[in-house]
């Protein structure tokens, strides 16, 4: 018999779910501590943590002893007191497997009615809830799934709101690569990333050593040349850092890297910065100057810390050394859990380039977790609409 998850519901103390009805004796875990015995089809957990990750077995006991029909669930509280300019922030990202199936559920977006669908990489369909059910699966393969949307700049208690949305206008009827749409619509990209379900399905406890993450976030302008926007600057041309993306280049506006390790204590951050040098040129396109900004205002902080995980945040403003200008914004808040799983948010303008990287451990390569082209030096303006974009993991 196939179990299936009939209703899901969460608070930001409680997680409530209940299941295709048996009649046979069910059993719940959490994490690898069983909650719940009995012939019940629901499950109340209640006093837990704000915001946090929890992963959920449901079992069902056949007629010879032995438990089958396994369901796995990534849920979480949620956290409606989030100090975060990032939507995906307040909402919870639900996945459920099964033998041959991925079911995911995320929070409702406002303004945002269709979501485009991605499995490793290749385009699946276009829908219209907020849920998507995969079946055509392998047991023996990783996968990753985009969920994305669009939708226009929110008004609603931005101060000067009416100002600002008549400059998404005359800024997208201005560029000539550019949009009126590009200028105004926010895009929203969640990514979850989810293990074989033959390794999630097992009934081997999960044996792998301490975690550690090394984590790398860069800022780049891609142009070997760019022409200034600002017409009145006496710098016409500024130098690019012409490259495409590349976790390992040593060409850049910003550059951020920091690792969490827990051991058998608590859990460990370490962190660098740097700036890269801006070089200035007149009209001639000939060499005016060079400066270096300052990185002061590239803060990484700890914002909640146990033996089971470790949070932060990272903000990031950078501007240009040699004229007045907007700055490189971003800003990033993540979750790591001592078993391995975790959860990463961002938020930044559609200009530079940002490219984000992470590395598990004793890997070697760098696996890419966020990559975003820039729209041209205009965009990072103000008025201009932001990119918004969270990474989680099942493992």
């Amino acid at each position: 018999m196939i179990i299936d998850i009939l209703v899901l519901e969460q608070s930001d103390t409680l997680i409530y779910f209940r299941w295709t009805a048996t009649e046979a004796v069910c059993r719940v875990k959490r994490g690898s501590q069983v909650v719940y015995t009995g012939t019940q089809n629901y499950f109340k957990d209640e006093g837990l943590q704000v915001g946090h990750l929890y992963t959920y077995t449901i079992e069902r006991l056949d007629v010879a002893g032995e438990w089958t029909d396994k369901i796995k669930i990534q849920t979480g509280t949620e956290n409606r007191n989030v100090d975060n300019d990032n939507r995906l922030a307040e909402i919870v990202l639900t996945t459920i497997v099964s033998e041959g199936r991925v079911s995911l559920a995320w929070g409702k977006i406002d303004g945002i009615s269709t979501f485009d669908i991605y499995r490793n990489g290749q385009f699946i369909e276009s829908i219209k809830k907020n849920q998507y059910t995969d079946d055509k699966i392998l047991s023996d393969q990783p996968y990753t799934y985009w969920i994305r949307g669009k939708r226009p700049v929110s008004l609603a208690g931005k101060k000067g709101s009416e100002k600002k949305f008549s400059l998404h206008k005359i800024f997208g009827a201005l560029q000539q690569n550019s949009s009126k749409d590009k200028a105004s619509m926010e895009d929203f990209w969640l990514t979850q990333k989810i293990a074989p379900l033959h390794s999630l399905l097992s009934d081997q406890p999960n044996t792998a050593p301490q975690p550690v993450w090394h984590f790398r976030y860069n800022t780049f302008l891609p142009d070997t040349l760019l022409k200034n926007p600002n017409l009145l600057s006496p710098f016409h041309y500024f130098k690019g850092d012409n490259r495409s993306f590349d976790s390992d280049s040593l060409e850049y506006r910003t550059h951020v890297n920091f690792t969490v390790s827990f051991n058998e204590n608590e859990p460990t951050l370490s962190w660098d910065k740097r700036v890269g040098p801006t070089i200035g040129y007149n009209w001639r396109k000939k060499f005016s100057k060079e400066d270096v900004a300052s990185a002061n205002e590239i803060d990484l902080i700890k914002t909640a810390e146990s033996d089971q995980k470790i949070s932060i945040a990272l903000t990031h403003g950078v501007g240009n050394p040699l004229t007045t200008s907007p700055n490189i914004d971003y800003h990033l808040s993540a979750d790591f859990y001592h078993d391995g799983t975790y959860t990463v948010l961002g938020v930044h303008d559609q200009s530079p380039n940002h490219e984000v990287y992470l590395k598990y451990s004793e890997d070697r390569q760098w696996t890419e977790i966020h990559q975003s082209e820039s729209e041209g030096l205009s965009y990072m303006a103000g008025p201009t609409a932001n990119k918004y974009w969270r990474l989680s993991n099942f493992c």
